[in-house]
């Protein structure tokens, strides 16, 4: 954390950690240096972001208690942007055990919106005021928390409207792609999530955004070349740029064709939500 000088956080409004599994320093003593370095930044008025990674479960990261440490830790963290099976495995690891032997690789397609909104749940509950679960080709799962201080204190950080932010459940299918390489493709999305916050988008737009850059992504081999500029990437969207059709199953969701995006039961007002307020 000691790294981190307080003059680097001056002018910021956003702090994103990528992968504290992969750094031992923030990971032992049940998290301490991970949990300093985010109530620095909360503490010096910007957002903090946080991404993780699965580790081996026979090396030293995989031996951690990553419940607890996230116990520690997610009271420090705005926004929450694991994959849904990082989260599976570090939230409940005997679900993911069962999915990941009965669904083979693909464990996303073998999920249902309740389960996806129990994950989400418990990271809220430890802490985060937004939760974004990575789906791989399924694309982005979005839960926010219905605490109105929570909310009204992120918001207000990134200059957004608070109303928009409040209690939602939203899924945004992936965008289809000529599949080349999937390297970096979640930290594009979470690039693409970040900036559509940042430039004050609403939840559809930014959900958009995330699974657009993706998208992107993976039609090249490494991490950053497929991915052209912001204005690329709206204009891709705007072309009417297609979706891949979602295999999870949504019991009780409704499908919004103006924001092509699915409303969650759990959503604020539930399907009544699919107005174009966002």
């Amino acid at each position: 954390a000691a790294d981190i000088l307080p003059a680097a956080l001056e002018g910021a409004r956003l702090l994103h950690f990528g992968y504290p599994t992969l750094m031992r320093r923030m990971y032992r003593d049940g998290g301490r240096e991970l949990v300093t370095l985010l109530g620095r930044a909360r503490q010096s008025g910007l957002v903090t972001s946080l991404d993780v990674t699965q580790p081996d479960p026979d090396s030293e990261a995989g031996r951690v208690d990553w419940q607890a440490l996230l116990t520690e830790a997610l009271p420090q963290v705005d926004i929450f942007l694991p994959s849904v099976e990082e989260a599976l495995w570090m939230l409940d690891r005997g679900r993911h055990r069962a999915l990941a032997k009965n669904s083979g690789t693909d464990l996303p397609g073998a999920l249902d919106g309740a389960l996806l909104n129990n994950l989400a749940s418990r990271a809220l509950d430890l802490g985060a005021t937004l939760v974004g679960l990575k789906l791989g080709d399924q694309g982005l799962y979005l839960r926010t928390s219905a605490d109105h201080a929570r909310n009204a204190a992120l918001a207000d950080r990134l200059g957004l409207p608070r109303r928009d932010w409040l209690n939602r459940e939203l899924l945004a299918p992936a965008f289809a792609a000529e599949l080349v390489g999937t390297t970096g493709a979640g930290d594009c999305a979470v690039a693409g999530f970040l900036t559509g916050l940042l430039r004050g988008l609403k939840p559809s737009g930014t959900l958009e955004a995330a699974t657009a850059v993706g998208a992107c992504n993976v039609e090249a081999a490494d991490a950053v070349s497929g991915v052209p500029a912001w204005t690329a990437v709206q204009a891709r969207l705007q072309a009417g740029w297609a979706q891949v059709p979602t295999r999870l199953r949504l019991r009780g969701w409704g499908w919004d064709p103006d924001r092509r995006l699915w409303i969650g039961p759990r959503d604020r007002g539930g399907l009544l939500a699919a107005t174009p307020d966002g």
